[in-house]
């Protein structure tokens, strides 16, 4: 038997809407929106000048029920394309897309052999390809929170074929992603299987023991938040007449997204953050080739750049726009620049606290402060009296992963409270220089 090819594809999510796309002058915003169908058009072709034998899904082929039929009619485009190629694709429905109205109703085209693309959601379900001795075995969310162990209803491997399990499942867990679908790899590994194509963890990643099955993540074909960086694609298997293989990762994605993180620390004036965002920024057109690429800068460290970072911040973004104009060629977008430094310890911060013995208004600021620091019914009053505040803050900001905003923590109020005093020490002082 000759070399047989398979594509193993996940997590989709078609038409699924970018998130964060500020529309500013140069921004690429409508490359950023049609991404996913473009990915999923990308993933066609290669399947078609790859001359693969068979294309799997592992869920997530949709981003939930559509308002209207145009997202499933795109799709039936698609496959299509690879029913006049003569190449088979087999799919399970995963939480995004399980057992919804328009999934169900709209008719899918069927396979060459004339099986039906989708696989059950009632009992688990296969598919038996006997031209390239390959069977799959998969089973497809019947409602969106499926928190039991579907594998374990998973036969065992049929021998003298290529046998490939197709699940939607969170495995062990990961940050990020709802526990659905639990397993293990070693619960997998008994049911005999040669390649296990999983979906729902985005990041492409693979659990491999020496000389057994590989239990593999695909990943999503297109990055769609600031959360999803770096190439974004599908696995294509070369399986011999031994059913050995090689596997290939083959990017898909049109657009990219990207974290600078820097620390600034060591920073002794604000060209240092333009200076290297530069060379970062040079590195990652290279990866990229010819996409656009959505860019987050995160400042962190302790700084005696703290207070100009903060002030500034419209500037510094400006700033590193011109810088992505000059070097990406309307390539990149500057999606957000966050701020998250602290101010670091210097001789005059510490020089910069009221006396005890103060007088007039100082005196009346730092019983405030103290109140603030040493009275725990004052503190517990703090996330109350920025409630107002806090419900107009952006979701993102405050539940940024890397260091989401908290009010509600004493560490956290603490810091504010030190932060705060020679700010306000800085203003009363300006107020008595002007009167």
């Amino acid at each position: 038997m000759s070399i047989r090819k398979i594509l193993h594809a996940a997590d989709i999510h078609l038409d699924s809407p970018m998130q964060n796309l500020e529309a500013y002058p140069d921004a690429p915003v409508e490359e950023f929106r049609g991404a996913t169908r473009v990915a999923l058009t990308n993933m066609v072709d290669l399947a078609i000048s790859q001359n693969v034998d068979l294309v799997v899904i592992a869920g997530d082929l949709y981003d939930g029920d559509w308002d209207d039929a145009h997202t499933g009619l795109f799709f039936v485009g698609q496959a299509s394309r690879l029913r006049s190629a003569g190449i088979p694709i087999v799919v399970i429905r995963g939480n995004h897309d399980a057992a919804l109205l328009m999934t169900q109703t709209l008719r899918l085209p069927d396979n060459p052999d004339g099986s039906s693309i989708m696989l059950d959601h009632n009992a688990v379900d296969r598919r038996i390809f006997e031209s390239i001795g390959v069977v799959v075995h998969g089973r497809s969310f019947a409602t969106k929170a499926v928190t039991e162990d579907l594998s374990r209803d998973y036969p065992s491997a049929i021998s003298g074929f290529f046998n490939l399990g197709l699940l939607h499942t969170c495995l062990t867990g990961s940050d990020g992603h709802q526990p659905y679908a639990p397993t293990s790899p070693e619960k997998l590994l008994v049911k005999g299987y040669d390649y296990w194509a999983l979906g729902h963890i985005h990041d492409r990643r693979q659990s491999l023991l020496a000389d057994q099955t590989p239990i593999v993540f695909s990943g999503n074909v297109q990055g769609r938040h600031i959360r999803e960086t770096g190439p974004k694609g599908c696995m294509i298997l070369a399986i011999d007449a031994s059913n050995k293989f090689q596997s290939t990762f083959h990017p898909l994605d049109v657009t990219r997204w990207a974290v600078m993180a820097y620390d600034a620390t060591e920073a002794s004036d604000t060209d240092d953050l333009f200076d290297e965002f530069t060379s970062w920024l040079k590195i990652q057109l290279d990866h990229a080739a010819h996409r656009p690429i959505a860019v987050r800068v995160r400042i962190s460290g302790k700084t005696k750049l703290h207070d100009t970072y903060h002030r500034d911040a419209y500037g510094l973004e400006n700033q590193l726009r011109a810088i992505a104009l000059q070097h990406g060629s309307g390539r990149v977008w500057i999606e957000q620049l966050r701020v998250r430094t602290e101010r670091a310890a210097t001789m005059g911060d510490r020089q910069v606290v009221i006396s005890a013995n103060a007088e007039g208004p100082y005196a009346s600021l730092h019983d405030v402060l103290q109140q603030y620091r040493n009275d725990q019914a004052v503190r517990d009053s703090i996330a109350e009296l920025l409630k107002p505040l806090w419900n107009k803050l952006p979701a993102q900001l405050v539940r940024d992963d890397s260091q989401p905003l908290r009010n509600d923590t004493p560490e956290i109020i603490t810091q504010w409270i030190d932060q705060v005093e020679p700010e306000l020490i800085s203003r009363l002082q300006t107020l008595e220089d002007a009167s």
